[in-house]
């Protein structure tokens, strides 16, 4: 066999190989968080009674499957209307409740969040989010910080 022939072989019987490779070890991706928000409206609320208020609204979107066991806090009152689909809510680490498209919940100011869970493998869960928050309190606060 002619030296160049040889050579053009072994290249492409290593570039196979290679490609091979890249194919049963893929790089290692990040987890992609099963929860999105989306800003619909900041607005301070005019009520002399409510000056130092504001609403905040997003749009929750639990990815199918999707479950948050974070427990936290929110230092606001915080009214949820499920848009579509339906999610199961835990508080106060009682059982979950569940709620479907059309119905709304509430969460008391500081009251513990500590389970969220979209139970349709198929199809999201959006949720609108309604924030009554005064000035200068957090809106999210973990129950237990993060180890660094």
């Amino acid at each position: 066999m002619n030296k160049p022939l040889f050579s053009i072989m072994l290249f492409a019987v290593g570039m196979t190989y290679a490609s091979l490779q890249a194919q049963h070890h893929p790089e290692p991706t990040q987890a992609k968080s099963p929860l999105s928000f989306s800003s619909v409206i900041n607005q301070s609320l005019k009520d002399p009674e409510l000056k130092n208020y504001k609403m905040i609204s997003q749009i929750l979107t639990v990815a199918p499957g999707g479950m948050d066991t974070v427990s936290h806090r929110h230092g606001c009152d915080l009214f949820g209307y499920v848009l579509e689909g339906e999610i199961q809510i835990g508080l106060n680490k009682n059982p979950p409740q569940t709620f479907k498209t059309g119905q709304m919940f509430y969460e008391e100011y500081k009251i513990l969040h500590h389970y969220l869970n979209n139970p349709d493998r198929a199809k999201p869960c959006r949720i609108l989010l309604l924030f009554i928050i005064k000035d200068g309190s957090e809106g999210y606060v973990p129950e237990y910080q993060s180890k660094k």
